[in-house]
């Protein structure tokens, strides 16, 4: 490993300490990062490539980097967008300045950016149902608010597996993946 590898590692590790910021304007109490966030990306992409031809190397590439330039300009909220411009481009250049096979991964993510191929189409969905995901959650939590985002987000989807996959977020309760278990538990707790 050389020296600029790990500088690029140790900018990558800030995405875990760096907040998401448009919940903060929302309320609600998420404190979600960008990394976490980054995460869920990756995860949602991997579902909707399933049994769709698509190359996975490319998709979890733009899933995993397409927020790691808010190491240098900062994770900007909805309505920030309307009065504040960044230089994304630069400072991902910046960023990917310190890895070997950064024109490849800036290739990559200006494909993303484009949002014409399959694989970049199905992130930037993966992006809004990784929102769609915490705000359904916040929802549940009471956040009487996150309703009216939730639905502009789902109207955002382009693919048509994006949109069934929302609709199930939207009709699903967050704590169903284990409601099996909680049964067997609770059983077991009253002794039967």
């Amino acid at each position: 490993m050389n020296k600029k590898s790990v500088k690029f590692l140790f900018e990558a590790a800030t995405l875990k300490r760096l907040q998401r910021t448009g919940w903060q304007i929302l309320g609600g109490g998420n404190q979600e990062s960008i990394a976490e966030h980054s995460y869920m990306v990756c995860v949602i992409s991997i579902v909707l490539a399933q049994n769709l031809k698509v190359n996975l190397e490319k998709i979890l590439t733009m899933a995993l980097f397409h927020d790691l330039s808010e190491t240098r300009i900062g994770d900007i909220y909805k309505l920030a967008d309307l009065y504040v411009k960044t230089d994304e481009k630069k400072a991902r250049r910046d960023v990917f300045s310190n890895l070997n096979d950064d024109k490849k991964t800036l290739s990559i993510l200006d494909e993303y950016d484009k949002k014409l191929s399959l694989e970049s189409k199905l992130v930037h969905d993966a992006d809004t149902l990784a929102l769609i995901l915490e705000l359904k959650q916040m929802i549940e939590n009471g956040n009487l608010n996150a309703q009216e985002w939730l639905s502009a987000n789902i109207n955002c989807l382009k693919l048509k597996k994006s949109k069934e996959l929302a609709r199930e977020m939207e009709t699903t309760n967050s704590q169903d993946w284990w409601r099996k278990e909680r049964k067997t538990l609770h059983r077991f707790m009253n002794g039967k």
